[in-house]
């Protein structure tokens, strides 16, 4: 009988994980770009792409690919940062925002990515590479 109350605890332990992790469920990948789309959506293309086949990463407080296909081509000019989603396989995914350079700012570097935010609510964190990211920085920097 001494040895029935251990047992017990280490099957409540054992139920208590396993009804975890049949519930989880992950974020949404997609979550990040969708919230950006709610307020930056736009039907209209840049004149000219300045940087494509991009590596884009979107997160509120980590950031993560939207899949590990997910490509972006995007612009900066004078009004801001464009971003299209370049090959976008699902319709109802909107594929082009149109964000100001008022609501983008950096935020710092982070394993030789350049973090910016994004104001949305809340704001949406994205991680940009290589030229794109530096000159995105210089750009928010002013």
């Amino acid at each position: 009988m001494d040895y029935l109350g251990p047992t017990f605890i280490v099957f409540g332990v054992l139920l208590v994980v396993m009804i975890a992790a049949i519930s989880f469920q992950p974020a949404n990948p997609l979550d990040a770009w969708l919230r950006l789309a709610e307020r930056y959506q736009t039907p209209r293309r840049p004149s000219e792409i300045q940087f494509t086949n991009q590596a884009l990463m979107f997160g509120l407080k980590r950031v993560k690919r939207l899949n590990d296909f997910a490509r972006f081509d995007a612009t900066i000019d004078e009004f801001g940062l464009w971003i299209i989603y370049s090959n976008n396989p699902q319709d109802e995914v909107p594929s082009a925002l149109k964000i100001p350079g008022t609501h983008v700012r950096f935020v710092g570097e982070h394993a030789r990515k350049y973090l910016f935010d994004l104001y949305a609510e809340p704001p949406i964190r994205m991680a940009a590479s290589g030229e794109f990211g530096a000159t995105l920085r210089q750009r928010c920097q002013g």
